[in-house]
């Protein structure tokens, strides 16, 4: 078996690769679980998996969008607001629900017509 995606992120961190090199891709929508159970530091796990889908989008002269969501608190072992701090700061669009990061990401394929 494997562990749990909240705790190993290399099918994520493929697959967000994986997805960046689709021309088709406009937006990858994430949802980040902290507390007991989820990966200690999942800055360190996703952030450069998200630097390089940018990249790879880049350099196809296209703009790729990553939206996220992160549940958790400021209690969590991986502090919330701390983990939010991150992913904004390599870029992505961080939204207070799964549900309001859904949307987003649907606005931001219907602005595009991809």
């Amino acid at each position: 078996g494997r562990p749990h995606p909240m705790i190993d992120f290399s099918l994520r961190n493929k697959r967000i690769v994986q997805e960046a090199a689709d021309p088709g891709t406009a937006v990858i929508l994430l949802d980040l679980v902290l507390g007991y159970g989820s990966h200690p530091d999942p800055l360190a796990e996703i952030v450069p998996a998200i630097r390089e889908g940018r990249r790879i989008a880049n350099e196809g002269r296209r703009t790729l969008s990553v939206v996220a969501s992160v549940t958790g608190t400021d209690k969590d072992p991986q502090n919330r607001p701390t983990v939010v701090a991150g992913l904004r700061d390599a870029g992505v669009l961080v939204m207070g629900s799964n549900a309001a990061a859904a949307a987003l990401a649907g606005r931001i394929v219907k602005g595009t017509g991809r």
